[in-house]
């Protein structure tokens, strides 16, 4: 592959993990207007990876539900994770929900994850895209990244057609 894609991919990598986190703590994430970040388990989760042929930006499994919501599910089955009504309840803690009514932790979790796999999240039932990810992954960004690559190779033929004239 060529050597000024694998350096442009090594220096986009961070470049673009702090772009993602930075998104989740800033981007108001419809219909609250709130953002996404709550304690940064999921920030810690995304990381790239940067070969000699390409660059890939992994995140946690729900990034995808944080960008285009949840839809309805079934309650048993299916998931290989933690039960959502365990992550429903982590989330509510970490960001500091105060609950009404007597209601604990654990059953805000049951009674949301219930809700979730009859309806959907509030951003699948309002048929928005929160557009989490517009500004990381912006055509913006991608054509800094080619014309990052076009230029160091553009650099390379000029050195071998000076080595090829002095023969």
């Amino acid at each position: 592959m060529l050597a000024s894609a694998k350096a442009a991919f090594a220096k986009a990598g961070p470049e673009l993990v702090a772009a993602t986190i930075e998104a989740l703590k800033q981007h108001p994430q419809p219909p609250r207007n709130r953002p996404a970040y709550t304690s940064g388990r999921t920030a810690q989760a995304v990381h790239a990876e940067a070969t000699d042929e390409s660059l890939t930006l992994f995140g946690p499994a729900h990034l995808q539900a944080l960008i285009t919501g949840r839809g309805p599910t079934q309650q048993q089955g299916g998931g290989t994770g933690e039960p959502l009504h365990t992550i429903l309840e982590q989330w509510a803690q970490d960001k500091g929900i105060i609950l009404s009514g007597g209601m604990t932790y654990r059953q805000f979790g049951f009674a949301a994850a219930q809700k979730i796999h009859a309806s959907g999240t509030e951003l699948y039932r309002h048929t928005q895209v929160s557009g989490l990810l517009d500004d990381v992954l912006s055509p913006t960004i991608l054509n800094t990244l080619l014309a990052s690559i076009a230029a160091g190779e553009q650099v390379a033929i000029a050195s071998a057609l000076r080595g090829v004239s002095t023969l």
